[in-house]
Order: C-alpha cells, then sequence, then structure tokens
C-alpha cells in the first residue's frame, strides 16, 4: 500500500488516469487519511466526482468533524457542501 502523500499526489496529478485517481481515494479512505480527503473536497481544481468521492470515503470512516467544517466552508462548491451535510 502507498503512503498518504503519494496517494494525495496521484489524486492531484493531472496526468493519471480517472481510475487511478479513484482508487488512490479509495486508498485513503482505508488510511483514514482524513486530512488529506478533506483537502480534496476543498480544491476546486479537481473534478467534482472526485471530491464527492472524498466526501464519500469521510463518510465511510466516520470524519464527522471533517465533514462539519466541510459543511460549514463557504469556499467549497454548494454540491459538496449539501453532500458533506447528509
Amino acid at each position: 500500500m502507498s503512503s498518504e502523500r503519494s496517494l494525495f499526489q496521484q489524486v492531484v496529478a493531472k496526468s493519471a488516469s480517472r481510475e487511478i485517481r479513484h482508487e488512490a481515494i479509495h486508498e485513503l479512505g482505508q488510511l483514514d487519511a482524513v486530512s488529506q480527503l478533506a483537502t480534496i473536497t476543498r480544491t476546486n481544481g479537481i473534478h467534482g466526482s472526485l471530491r464527492r468521492e472524498a466526501v464519500s470515503e469521510l463518510r465511510g470512516i466516520g470524519a464527522t468533524a471533517a465533514l462539519e467544517s466541510i459543511a460549514a466552508d463557504r469556499t467549497v462548491d454548494t454540491a459538496i457542501r449539501k453532500q458533506a451535510r447528509q
């Protein structure tokens, strides 16, 4: 299994395939990498499906504080904030 840092880099690398990026998000969830997943949800340059998947991973690992923070952050896309509140 890769490190949190290398997985995060895979997610933000525009040259990586969408499949690799999705798998990296899933692996971050398996590592309970709350900080990296929360950062992905807040990064506007990352495709929405990847950001939504990061929210799902946060929910799956029970990262309530991170989800509440995302839901309250007005700089985050409205759809992502709404998903974080659900």
